[in-house]
């Protein structure tokens, strides 16, 4: 009697280990942590540590932590810039109302000149060009990093929705790119 209540103890132990063991492991796909801090090493933005904080207010300069569009993503996975679903980082150059063209590889924001789109990257793969003049709508960002000409970023696929912005980010610990 004594034997058969440690076994049922035993096994009852286990079951309850095992139980928390998946528990845990479905933890983060039930309730997905939000990202706090990122390592940045592409050449967009100064190489380094960055806190990503909720995105409560988006503005222009603002660095933000955003998922690309599942296209663009993949392209940028099969190529080598981006591993699937990491999310960029980049500043954004304009928000809703504010008139983004681009008219040949140049492209303007209000009037103004700001960057120019690559023919193709640096394995001398064609690049995709958005071609469009338009205002921004609400609810969508225009991510553009001007201090690398070569950063692929929304000159080349267009504006991201807002609501893939997964928060603004602060420089921790940045240094700059040989």
């Amino acid at each position: 009697m004594i034997a058969q209540a440690h076994r049922f103890m035993t096994r009852l132990g286990l079951a309850l280990c095992v139980a928390c063991a998946v528990a845990a492991l479905a933890l983060p796909y039930i309730f997905a942590p939000a990202v706090r801090i990122v390592y940045n090493a592409s050449d967009s933005l100064p190489s380094g540590w960055y806190r990503i904080e909720p995105a409560a207010e988006l503005r222009v300069g603002s660095i933000v932590l955003a998922r690309p569009p599942a296209d663009v993503a993949a392209l940028a996975a099969r190529r080598g810039y981006l591993p699937l679903r990491v999310p960029l980082l980049k500043p954004i150059a304009a928000l809703a109302s504010q008139q983004v063209c681009m008219r040949g590889r140049r492209l303007s924001i209000n009037g103004d000149a700001v960057a120019t789109a690559l023919p193709a990257d640096t394995r001398y793969r064609p690049l995709p060009l958005w071609q469009q003049c338009r205002r921004l709508r609400q609810g969508e960002v225009f991510l553009l990093s001007t201090s690398n000409p070569a950063s692929f970023d929304s000159r080349y696929f267009g504006p991201v929705a807002a609501s893939e912005v997964l928060g603004i980010a602060q420089p921790l610990w940045t240094w700059s790119s040989p």
